[in-house]
């Protein structure tokens, strides 16, 4: 039995934003009106100064956070201005074929299966929900519950350390050759390389190419 750690937006699921289009801001300010009436220039301007003040003073910042100090709203009304943000912004969102093929298969075969994302929890639980994901998983960290991302050491060792994971026996699978493949194999898991559509441009393309979740399972079994 092994523990295996997975990355999520280009690894397991497909997705496309676009944060900086004209017609995404002014259809946001257009629906948040009501909270403030932002025009779309300053309304853009106000949240990527708001995430760069934020990203030099933690590894990773809460999105929510942002949404606060734009909109000064309540939690529950801060998460709806997040979660128009993100379908507003959201151009596709869909699972690789086959993904539910092998988590299940995963499990069958007795394995602890967890979720290892760079993200935004207001964002990406709705989505896992969305795709009935979450019972899939034995445990899940995103990087904005905790502070840090990959490839924070730190943020590996938040998981490892809840669930009591061995070393040896995990494996980390993702699509960033520097955040999932390296970092994992520095701190010595074992590790799968999936070079996807997402991966950065200037990552190298070794691995598997793209998600095949036969190859994926196979390259598992390979490593135990």
């Amino acid at each position: 039995m092994a523990n295996i750690l997975f990355d999520l937006y280009g690894t397991l699921i497909d997705i496309h934003t676009d944060e900086e289009k004209g017609s995404f801001w002014k259809a946001f300010s257009k629906r948040t009106f009501e909270y403030h009436p932002y025009k779309k220039e300053e309304l853009k301007r106000k949240y990527f100064d708001y995430c760069i003040k934020l990203s030099n003073e933690v590894d990773e910042i809460d999105i929510l956070e942002v949404f606060r100090e734009l909109f000064h709203q309540d939690l529950d009304t801060t998460k709806l201005i997040a979660s128009e943000f993100r379908r507003l912004s959201t151009k596709y969102i869909r699972l690789y074929p086959g993904v539910k093929k092998l988590l299940s298969k995963l499990r069958d075969d007795g394995h602890n299966i967890y979720l290892l994302s760079n993200a935004q929890e207001s964002f990406t639980m709705p989505e896992l929900n969305k795709f009935e994901l979450v019972p899939y998983f034995d445990g899940i960290a995103i990087s904005s519950m905790y502070g840090y991302k990959k490839p924070s050491s730190s943020f590996y060792y938040a998981l490892i350390s809840k669930y009591n994971l061995g070393i040896s026996n995990t494996i980390m699978i993702g699509n960033d050759y520097e955040c999932d493949y390296k970092a994992a194999k520095s701190l010595g898991l074992k590790a799968i390389y999936i070079h996807s559509n997402l991966t950065p441009k200037d990552q190298p393309k070794l691995g598997l190419q793209g998600f095949n979740w036969k190859k994926v399972y196979d390259e598992i079994n390979n490593l135990l």
